[in-house]
């Protein structure tokens, strides 16, 4: 007998049929038949052992969960305090650049630049009130230019006050 059942499923052809209208008329029959079938003892086996190594990781999932929590929460801390630091850092950078900029040599070099020439204009200042004879307005109390030192008659003193042209 060559039906379109037993033409898309050859392994049917081995039973008769009245066994096979049996199968279709109960549910219990076919059910039992279907579990009888190779195919489908191996499907049920593999399910079973993915069923056994899902329940072996779940009770390894259980045994990490508290480290695993703690590991979590360690983390959250981490985290919060690396964002925080994060939001110094914009103060810190400008704090670095502001000290930098202090110290940066273009910068000290206008500095010594602007002292050279205060320094300058206050040693002509000095000097023109000495020879002039007069105080120099800015200078301290006691300072050596309201109250010059005598001229005396060491050798030093010859030098500086010839150097200034004073004497001879």
């Amino acid at each position: 007998m060559s039906t379109p059942l037993i033409q898309q499923f050859p392994s049917l052809a081995a039973y008769p049929p009245s066994f096979l209208k049996d199968l279709l008329s109960s549910p219990e029959l076919t059910e039992a038949f279907l579990f009888s079938l190779p195919e489908v003892q191996q499907l049920a086996a593999e399910v079973e052992r993915v069923g056994r190594e899902n329940d072996e990781i779940a009770g390894k999932n259980l045994e990490l969960r508290d480290e695993l929590l703690a590991l979590r929460d360690a983390t959250a801390q981490s985290y919060a305090h690396a964002e925080g630091l994060k939001r110094n850092w914009a103060d810190i950078e400008k704090n670095q650049k502001d000290l930098y900029q202090r110290v940066r040599p273009s910068f000290l070099h206008l500095r010594l630049k602007h002292s050279l020439s205060a320094q300058d204009e206050a040693s002509e200042k000095i000097a023109s009130a000495f020879i002039e004879g007069r105080s120099a307005g800015n200078s301290r109390p006691g300072s050596r230019i309201d109250s010059p030192v005598p001229i005396g008659d060491g050798p030093a003193d010859r030098v500086s006050l010839s150097y200034l042209g004073l004497r001879h």
